[in-house]
């Protein structure tokens, strides 16, 4: 298989990840008030957060991973007919919900998607002794774990009384965000404005990943209380505290720039609703998920997409006006999705329509100006 298309892991699970997140959202919203039926284990509820998990996220992380690990290690990950395997792993994974022998064989072949990355991704790790890389490694059989929790209590063979894998691996997704985040983002930042005072500030970025990776072990045990109030409280803290001298307020004229630090900014924002969910019934703890998932998530994916799409197929890192407009819809989707149905209860349907639009729409534009740059080869005809 040597089809450019399979030679960068970022170039198909960018491409299917983002038609999937396009799909999913505006689906679920408008079945939002009826039972999703005919799919059994997977029903409701569990089956738009397990598919905007380990579907959507988990596609465009298995992208980013298998393209960053390459540069990182300057040893090749998954390419050619491994990557065509991959790909075939994660999408029929996607069929989990169908029900009946199909969903068996699609069971299985999505739990042996993320064992299989995990080893793909860990022996070029490993060889290279790559070790500031092992935590990012070590999340991926922690989102497996996750997701095999998250089957076992919709299918009913774990209480609903028990750890929700779906928020754990929520957890898990937005700490690998922070441990990439807290590398890039000064760097792009500092090496655009070209200025040396941008920089990270070591020993906050550590407290502030040991931070979330606390959040997400209490998630396991105390979802809710004080514990988790302090705990997300303090990571949030962490997490703005370090990027005070990132220079966010100076990339306003460059969208490939701000978009990222907004998208960091939804982190904070989320983990601290989490913390004031914990303990206060003014804001419910879907409030707190969704500034994390629709706002952290949905923002840094996007943006995090066209940078390295740009990059690594050889353009210019300057996005097009209509990746702009993508930029805005993400940020108007999430902030309905997030403070509409908190300050207007009765508008709850009418602020998730809007939102899933908006989603929709941002990941269509990706998709349409991005397309044939990941379907075709590099300009400069460099490999990649």
């Amino acid at each position: 298989m040597k089809h450019v298309f399979f030679q960068k892991g970022f170039r198909p699970f960018f491409l299917f990840g983002s038609l999937l997140g396009a799909a999913l959202v505006p689906w679920w919203a408008h079945t939002y008030d009826e039972s999703l039926t005919g799919k059994p284990g997977l029903e409701g509820i569990a089956w738009h957060s397990h598919e905007m998990i380990f579907g959507f996220a988990v596609a465009i992380l298995a992208g980013f991973l298998l393209t960053a690990v390459e540069n990182w290690t300057d040893r090749k990950t998954a390419r050619g007919g491994l990557l065509v395997g991959l790909v075939a792993l994660w999408g029929v994974g996607r069929l989990v919900s169908v029900g009946g022998i199909t969903a068996s064989i699609a069971g299985l072949a999505e739990l042996s998607f993320l064992p299989v990355l995990t080893v793909v991704i860990g022996i070029p790790l490993i060889l290279a002794g790559s070790r500031r890389n092992y935590l990012l490694l070590a999340a991926l059989p922690a989102l497996w774990c996750c997701d095999v929790i998250h089957h076992l209590r919709a299918s009913g063979l774990l209480p609903q009384t028990s750890v929700r894998g779906d928020l754990v691996a929520v957890d898990i997704i937005v700490l690998i965000l922070v441990v990439v985040t807290g590398r890039i983002v000064p760097l792009f930042t500092r090496n655009a404005l070209q200025d040396q005072r941008i920089q990270a500030i070591p020993g906050l970025n550590t407290a502030a990943i040991v931070a979330v990776g606390l959040t997400a072990l209490v998630e396991i045990f105390a979802p809710t209380g004080i514990v988790m109030a302090v705990v997300a409280g303090a990571a949030g803290l962490l997490v703005l505290a370090r990027a005070v001298r990132w220079g966010g307020h100076r990339t306003l004229a460059s969208p490939i720039l701000w978009i990222l630090h907004l998208g960091h900014a939804w982190i904070v924002a989320g983990l601290l609703m989490k913390a004031a969910s914990a303990v206060w019934l003014g804001i419910q703890p879907s409030v707190a998920t969704h500034a994390l998932t629709a706002g952290a998530i949905g923002t840094l994916t996007l943006g995090m997409m066209a940078r390295v799409t740009l990059g690594h197929t050889g353009r210019v890192l300057k996005v097009s006006p209509f990746i702009t407009v993508a930029f805005v819809l993400i940020t108007l989707g999430a902030v309905l999705r997030v403070f509409g149905p908190w300050f207007q209860p009765q508008l709850t349907r009418t602020a998730l329509i809007i939102s899933a639009n908006c989603w929709f729409l941002a990941f269509i534009l990706y998709v349409v100006v991005n397309a044939r740059y990941l379907l075709t080869p590099r300009p400069d005809g460099k490999e990649g």
